[in-house]
């Protein structure tokens, strides 16, 4: 095992939730890249971001603008999204959310397992081979990157038990329509 793997297992749940949460953060403070162009710098706060609330005209903020009409002042957290993955399955659409009361109700250990199947980085590695239409561990042994086929279904396994992959089926595994939105949200966390 490589020291930065042992590091990374060494990581108790509290430190990687508490990672997860700055990256939220920084993700939902960051400037989208459609941003109009001649809006005023005085209009910036120093991170970036719109220091005013968004109005119903700015078309930056539409996905906020639609969640804080829908959920008022009280607020909450919506993800959402559509795409189509490039390993030949349908288009997938997909949204969650939750007011924020909801939210302050959460047990956040409860997402313990399904964040620690994701903690290792040949895991990540084989979702997005098989993301990417990459099905069968035969296929995934092709790639020196994902170890020994003994290696490739202890990881296949961790992630299917926990709700990220599926066998579609015999010896086919794809990750779930209901789990492509959620997957691609904290890449996209982890990313940005």
């Amino acid at each position: 095992m490589s020291s930065s793997s042992k590091g990374q297992s060494a990581r108790t749940v509290e430190e990687r939730v508490a990672e997860l949460e700055r990256k939220i953060a920084e993700l939902e403070n960051a400037v989208p890249t459609t941003a109009p162009a001649a809006e005023a710098e005085s209009d910036r706060a120093p991170n970036g971001t719109k220091s005013t609330n968004p109005t119903a005209d700015d078309d930056t903020f539409w996905a906020l603008n639609g969640l804080i009409d829908r959920a008022g002042d009280e607020g909450g957290v919506v993800y959402t999204g559509h795409t189509t993955p490039p390993g030949g399955e349908s288009p997938v659409s997909w949204q969650m959310g939750l007011r924020s009361a909801a939210i302050n109700d959460l047990n956040f250990a409860e997402a313990a397992p399904a964040l620690a199947a994701l903690g290792h980085p040949v895991r990540l590695e084989l979702l997005q081979a098989i993301y990417e239409g990459t099905t069968t561990v035969a296929q995934l042994g092709e790639d020196e990157r994902f170890g020994t086929t003994g290696q490739i279904y202890h990881h296949i396994h961790a992630l299917a038990g926990a709700g990220w992959l599926e066998n579609s089926r015999r010896g086919h595994w794809r990750v779930p329509g209901q789990k492509i939105i959620p997957l691609l949200t904290l890449i996209l966390i982890g990313t940005h």
